[in-house]
């Protein structure tokens, strides 16, 4: 695809993808997922479920299970996944291709739905779930003549969001928005100007709020292609698709502060560093937690 023109990795991963778009490919992909040893601790869907029932569940919203192999041998239940697995992967790809030509305005809107169905692909591939109808995300603006920085993000209980939190966590990926009460990946202390910050947990369940200015800050002190952070990247791809949800919103619905984001050079060199981490990082890091894993 042309948004990824130049990198071999990234397009080799979406062009892994591209027959998926057939259900009775994703049939396959399904069921030959399932078969590899994904995790190599365990080797056993019991012992998976074991670990998934220490996951806290949330009053109130659609139970979420881990597919298990035994429900691939449903015919009624594999027919209804692929279908929507490949749904899912269709539109994805359509989004990503209008990305790749779209005016410059408009390209975090594009970006942010095709992540949207990305992440409901990721979901699917691991978890089974009631309609995600939401993003469970959601911008309150600030005060009028307040800055950008100033905008609140609030993280809802149930969306295609936190589907992916759990995917993630389903993936021995916590995160910071995860229930596990585990920080995870080691970003609970972070330097900002030689000091120390901690970085409270952020479940989903507890519907936090977080500033846009913080969540932009702790991206910047992510540095994901260092080792130490090399094999586990829920927190950076959660972080940032957060801020992808919120640039979005503004450039569809604050045209008078996303022309001052425009104008920034400071936020504009973010908003594109931000897009450039998706297309050559993100996407393929998410890629290669379900289909890649077919070759291990």
């Amino acid at each position: 695809m042309n948004a990824f023109s130049g990198c071999v990795d990234a397009t080799f991963c979406v062009k892994s993808i591209l027959s998926l778009k057939s259900p009775k490919n994703a049939q396959k992909y399904l069921t030959r997922l399932h078969n590899i040893i994904a995790f190599p601790e365990i080797s056993a869907d019991d012992i998976k479920m074991r670990r998934w029932d220490k996951y806290p569940s949330v009053k109130g919203i659609h139970i979420v299970k881990p597919i298990r192999r035994k429900d691939l041998s449903n015919s009624v239940f594999m027919k209804k996944i692929a279908n929507k697995l490949s749904f899912d992967i269709s539109r994805f790809t359509e989004f990503l291709a209008g990305y790749g030509n779209a005016e410059e305005d408009i390209k975090p809107i594009m970006l942010h739905y095709a992540m949207i169905y990305l992440f409901d692909f990721f979901s699917r591939s691991w978890l089974k779930f009631g309609q995600n109808r939401r993003h469970g995300l959601k911008i309150i603006p600030p005060s009028e003549g307040s800055s950008i920085d100033e905008y609140t993000l609030e993280i809802w209980k149930n969306g295609i969001f936190q589907r992916a939190v759990d995917a993630f966590y389903f993936g021995y990926q916590s995160s910071l928005f995860s229930l596990d009460g585990s920080f995870g990946i080691d970003y609970h202390k972070l330097f900002f100007d030689s000091k120390t910050e901690k970085i409270e947990k952020w479940e989903y369940s507890k519907t936090p709020k977080i500033k846009l200015g913080r969540l932009f800050r702790i991206y910047d002190r992510i540095d994901f292609r260092t080792p130490a952070y090399s094999s586990k990247k829920s927190n950076p791809i959660l972080i940032g698709y957060v801020l992808l949800f919120s640039l979005s919103s503004i450039s569809r619905y604050r045209a008078e502060d996303w022309w001052k984001i425009r104008e920034d050079k400071n936020l504009n060199t973010k908003l594109e560093l931000l897009q450039y981490d998706f297309i050559y990082e993100w996407i393929p890091e998410i890629l290669r937690q379900t289909v890649l894993r077919q070759r291990a």
